[in-house]
């Protein structure tokens, strides 16, 4: 896989030759300096960019090449992604902000049913008492949470987590990588996470180094 980008007259070489797959239920986090990269990867597995060449395949669909309403049915239907800034609609409660998530993927799921999966989803983080309540009346580590109960609502096949806790302090952080590696250890869900944190990147699965476009294994901390 590789992604070009357009600056002016100058194109500019993002990714290089990437290739790598996970498995279901595999954690595996991204490490590496900034504008390394990092993003852009994430964004071309969630089809948010388009590779220049080469493939992508998630959960046994080619993402390359699909047009944007396509793109948006293969997203609601396989993907979660956990944003570092939360991202939620400040005019609607937690609950709503999670059901929202399950109204756009088409479930087929009655208004009730949606109502209890949000229920069970904010629960799960531990925010069963703050279902009323709007992002305004939430700390950043509890907007955090809803934001996790709106990416895992759907038991996506691949979770995207951009810095998950990069906004968090270490308490809170702690208990949202806890609650996504649950996920992939419960659901058989494969989590790609982006982090600065050593910590956190010891915890994976498998820690990949992204430096100057090109992706690496890890070993025993040094890239290979």
């Amino acid at each position: 896989m590789n992604l070009h980008l357009q600056s002016g007259a100058t194109p500019l070489h993002i990714l290089k030759d990437i290739e790598f797959s996970i498995d279901p239920g595999e954690v595996v986090a991204v490490v590496g300096p900034s504008g390394s990269g990092k993003t852009s990867l994430l964004m071309v597995l969630g089809g948010l960019e388009q590779a220049t060449d080469g493939s992508v395949t998630v959960a046994g669909t080619a993402v390359t090449g699909r047009g944007e309403d396509e793109l948006a049915i293969f997203r609601r239907q396989n993907l979660g992604i956990l944003f570092q800034n939360f991202h939620l609609i400040p005019s609607m409660t937690a609950l709503e902000n999670v059901a929202l998530a399950l109204e756009i993927a088409e479930s087929g799921r009655s208004y009730a049913q949606i109502m209890a999966a949000a229920t069970a989803a904010l629960s799960a983080v531990g925010l069963a008492d703050r279902l009323d309540h709007r992002p305004s009346a939430l700390s950043g580590g509890e907007q955090q949470r809803v934001g996790l109960a709106r990416a895992i609502v759907n038991r996506p096949k691949l979770l995207l987590a951009d810095e998950p806790t990069g906004n968090l302090d270490q308490d809170t952080g702690a208990r949202v990588i806890d609650m996504m590696f649950a996920l992939a250890r419960d659901n058989g869900t494969a989590v790609f996470l982006i982090t600065h944190d050593p910590a956190l990147a010891r915890r994976a699965d498998r820690v990949l180094a992204m430096n100057h476009g090109r992706l690496s294994p890890v070993i025993q901390g040094v890239p290979a």
